[in-house]
Formats: C-alpha cells, sequence, structure tokens
C-alpha cells in the first residue's frame, strides 16, 4: 500500500509511523505504560482493520480514522493531539 502525503508525494505504507504518532498523542495523557500500550493497541487494530486492502490511502484518511477511533475509546487522547496539531501545525 502506498500513502499519499499532503504534499502529493507517495511513500510506502509504515505501520510504526501508526503508532508513534499514537505513542506521541498519550505522552501525557496520565496513564500507566501497560494502559498506554493497550490503548496504542486497540485504536491501532482498529484503524489497521479499517485500511486494509487499500492500494492508496491519504494521510488525511488515516488521521481522521485514528482520530475517530481515539473519540471513541479515549477522547482524552484525541483532544491532545488536537491540540499539538493546531499549536505546531496550525
Amino acid at each position: 500500500m502506498n500513502v499519499i502525503k499532503r504534499r502529493g508525494s507517495r511513500e510506502s505504507y509504515d505501520p510504526s509511523k501508526i503508532r508513534a504518532a499514537l505513542e506521541k498523542a498519550a505522552i501525557d495523557a496520565g496513564y500507566s505504560p501497560e494502559e498506554k500500550r493497550e490503548i496504542i493497541e486497540k485504536v491501532y487494530q482498529t484503524v489497521t482493520e479499517r485500511i486494509e486492502g487499500e492500494d492508496e490511502i491519504k494521510t488525511d484518511t488515516i488521521r481522521m480514522c485514528l482520530l475517530t477511533e481515539l473519540d471513541k475509546c479515549e477522547p482524552y487522547i484525541a483532544r491532545s493531539w488536537r491540540r499539538f496539531e493546531k499549536k505546531y501545525k496550525g
């Protein structure tokens, strides 16, 4: 699967980037390391199942899948992610 970046470039899908994004979002969430691992794994599995089988997918689509799932199971982490984006990505 290829991922279409915001500026139109393409790169191979790298699942470790999803995990890294989730880990960053959960840094200040106040969960134990075990709780964070469980949350990250649950969200990761759900998002992976949603995008499985696609030939190409946009980064924005992956982002929306992640945030939708976080909104359902861990809204605090979803809010943390959005605050980070607003502060650093405009």
